[in-house]
């Protein structure tokens, strides 16, 4: 499992797997590796709930259950932390290059890890959210459609116009 799946994918992955499918064929339905699919059925087989119950939980609770946490615990470790919280905050200067800050990290540490080590452990510990296509809200609970087509606030159905009311119908 090189990167981890946010909650809406694990929950895909429940819901395909209570329906028969392989993980081969999961893998190939959402687009990843049927080996990160086999991971995540381990973790899931691992965990005390059923897969139904699983799929009851709320996204903070997956993401809880179910992120890559490590059990590093060393002085070298705990040296590139301390380091990796002071490059986090250099990250808003103007010029700021994780190469610059890395070359300072090897001077000063006595064992230093590799360039792609520190930024691995860089990535895992300020883990940026990606924007995603995915809604937020649960099927059936809102109707979405195109101003233009329905409203008739502006002759020009120009969307600046428009009351946002207008957008969504409740149900």
């Amino acid at each position: 499992m090189s990167k981890p799946l946010d909650p809406m994918d694990l929950k895909q992955i429940l819901t395909l797997h209570l329906d028969g499918l392989s993980n081969r064929k999961i893998g190939g339905t959402l687009g990843i590796s049927r080996n990160t699919v086999n991971g995540y059925m381990k973790l899931f087989k691992g965990c005390d709930l059923p897969f139904s119950a699983l799929l009851e939980l709320d996204e903070a609770s997956l993401r809880e259950q179910f992120s890559i946490k490590t059990t590093i615990d060393n002085d070298r470790y705990n040296e590139l932390m301390l380091y990796l919280e002071q490059v986090d905050r250099q990250r808003v200067h103007p010029g700021f290059t994780f190469q610059y800050h890395y070359q300072e990290y090897r001077v000063n540490c006595t064992d230093p890890y590799s360039y792609t080590q520190f930024m691995t452990h860089y990535h895992a510990k300020y883990a940026r959210e990606k924007g995603s296509m995915k809604l937020d809200y649960k099927a059936g609970h809102r109707v979405l459609f195109h101003c233009a087509l329905a409203c008739r606030c502006h002759p020009s159905g120009a969307h600046s116009y428009c009351n946002p009311s207008h957008q969504y119908l409740p149900w």
